[in-house]
C-alpha cells in the first residue's frame, strides 16, 4: 500500500514537472493563464512531495521526528485550499476586489499553523502515530468552498466553450472532489493529490486543444471552430441568425500606425462584439478583419438590440482610443430546408454587410434597420 501510494505521487510529480516545462516553452491560451497554471502545478508538486514524506514517516513511526511530521503536515494542510483558490483566478476576475473570497483561506492558514501545538487538525501520539483532530474538516471545507466557486465560475463562462468542452472541463475539476471524498472514507488511500495532478495534466491538454479553436490576437474562436459550428447548424433544426461583420480600414491602421495598432483594433473589436452578443450568441473571427456572430433561436428584435448595443459601445470606445473603430454588418436568418444551406444565408448576410459598409463612407452610427430589409431563409 505504501509503495503504491508513493508510486502514484511520484508519477504525479513527474507528469506535472514536464507539463510545467512545456507551458514555459509555449504559453497556453495567454501568458496570464499560463502563470496561474504553473503556480497551481508547482504547489501541487510540493504537496505531492510532502505526502511522500508523510507516508514514509508514518511507516517508520519514529518518535524522535515528531516535530518534523508536525511541520510537514502544517505546511500540507496550509496549502490544501490554495490550489483551487489559485485556479479560481482563471475564471473569476472579482477575487482581487472582494475580501470575503480570502476569509476561508486565512482561517485555514491560522488553524493549520496553530495545529502544530494544539492538534486541532491533526496530531501525533507518543508512538508517532498520526490522528485526525477535531477540526480536521477545516482545510477540506475550505478546499470544497473554492472548488465550488471554481465550478460556478466555469458554468458562468459556458458561453466561451462548446458543449463538449464544457462537460469535459467540469469532469476534470470534479476529479479532486471525488478523490477527497474517497480518502475521507478510506484513510489508508492517498489519492487526493494524485487526482489533483491528473486534473491539472488533463487541464493542460484541454488548454492546448483550445489553441486550435481560438484566435491568438482576438481571444475569440477562430475560423476552424466557426466552420465546424456551421456544419453542425447546417444539419440541425434550429433557427440561426448569422451576423457578418467587417472591421473597416484595418489595412489603413496597419500602414499608418503599425501592425501592433492593427492587432489592438482587432482585440477591441472582438471585445465589443462579445459584449454585444453575449446573451444571444457566439462571436468568431473568420478572417483578417472579418467576424461572424452565430445566434441560435434569436429573433430579429434580439439582433437589432445587439447591434444597437454594439453601436453604443463603439461610440464609447472611440471616445477613449485615438484610432477609430468602425464595424460594418449585415445579418440574415436560416432554418434547415432541403433546397437551402446555411452557407447561402451566410453569403446573403455578407452581401448586406458590404451594402452597409458602402453606406458608412464618411458616416457612422447607423442602426441595423438602416440597411436592407432582413432576410429569413425560413420565410
Amino acid at each position: 500500500m505504501i509503495v503504491g501510494s508513493i508510486g502514484s505521487d511520484v508519477i504525479g510529480i513527474a507528469a506535472l514537472f514536464f507539463t510545467i516545462k512545456l507551458a514555459r516553452r509555449n504559453a497556453v491560451v495567454d501568458v496570464y493563464k499560463t502563470k496561474i497554471y504553473i503556480l497551481a502545478s508547482t504547489i501541487t508538486i510540493i504537496l505531492l512531495y510532502l505526502e511522500i514524506v508523510d507516508i514514509w514517516g508514518q511507516s517508520l513511526q519514529n518518535a524522535e521526528h515528531i516535530w518534523f511530521y508536525n511541520l510537514e503536515n502544517v505546511i500540507g494542510f496550509f496549502l490544501t485550499p490554495v490550489v483551487p483558490f489559485i485556479l479560481l483566478f482563471l475564471y473569476n476576475n472579482e477575487i482581487n476586489n472582494k475580501i470575503h473570497y480570502y476569509i476561508p483561506l486565512i482561517l485555514n492558514s491560522a488553524i493549520s499553523i496553530a495545529s502544530y501545538k494544539t492538534g486541532w487538525i491533526f496530531y501525533f501520539d507518543q508512538a508517532a502515530v498520526y490522528h485526525r483532530g477535531i477540526m480536521f474538516f477545516v482545510p477540506i471545507a475550505a478546499g470544497f468552498f473554492y472548488y465550488t466557486l471554481l465550478m460556478i465560475s466555469i458554468m458562468r463562462n459556458d458561453s466561451k466553450y462548446e458543449k463538449d468542452d464544457l462537460i469535459f472541463l467540469k469532469y476534470v475539476f470534479l476529479m479532486p472532489i471525488m478523490g477527497v471524498s474517497l480518502q475521507l472514507y478510506f484513510v489508508e488511500f492517498h489519492i487526493v493529490w494524485p487526482s489533483v495532478a491528473l486534473a491539472l495534466l488533463l487541464y493542460y491538454i484541454f488548454l492546448r486543444e483550445l489553441q486550435f479553436k481560438y484566435d491568438v490576437i482576438s481571444g475569440i474562436m477562430n475560423r476552424k471552430a466557426f466552420e465546424s459550428e456551421m456544419e453542425l447548424y447546417n444539419s440541425g433544426d434550429n433557427v440561426i441568425a448569422l451576423v457578418v461583420l467587417d472591421l473597416n480600414d484595418l489595412k489603413k491602421i496597419n500602414d499608418s500606425k503599425g501592425h501592433h495598432a492593427g492587432d489592438k483594433a482587432i482585440l477591441i473589436s472582438a471585445t465589443v462584439l462579445q459584449e454585444s452578443f453575449e446573451k444571444i450568441g457566439r462571436v468568431y473571427r473568420i478572417g483578417g478583419d472579418e467576424f461572424c456572430a452565430l445566434c441560435t433561436g434569436a429573433s430579429e428584435k434580439d439582433i437589432v438590440k445587439a447591434l444597437e448595443k454594439l453601436e453604443n459601445l463603439l461610440l464609447e470606445v472611440n471616445k477613449i482610443h485615438e484610432m477609430k473603430i468602425e464595424l460594418a454588418y449585415g445579418y440574415a436568418f436560416y432554418c434547415n430546408e432541403e433546397d437551402k444551406s446555411i452557407y447561402e444565408t451566410f453569403k446573403y448576410a455578407d452581401r448586406r454587410m458590404y451594402t452597409h459598409k458602402a453606406k458608412l463612407k464618411g458616416l457612422y452610427g447607423r442602426r441595423a434597420d438602416d440597411t436592407e430589409p432582413s432576410l429569413s431563409i425560413c420565410d
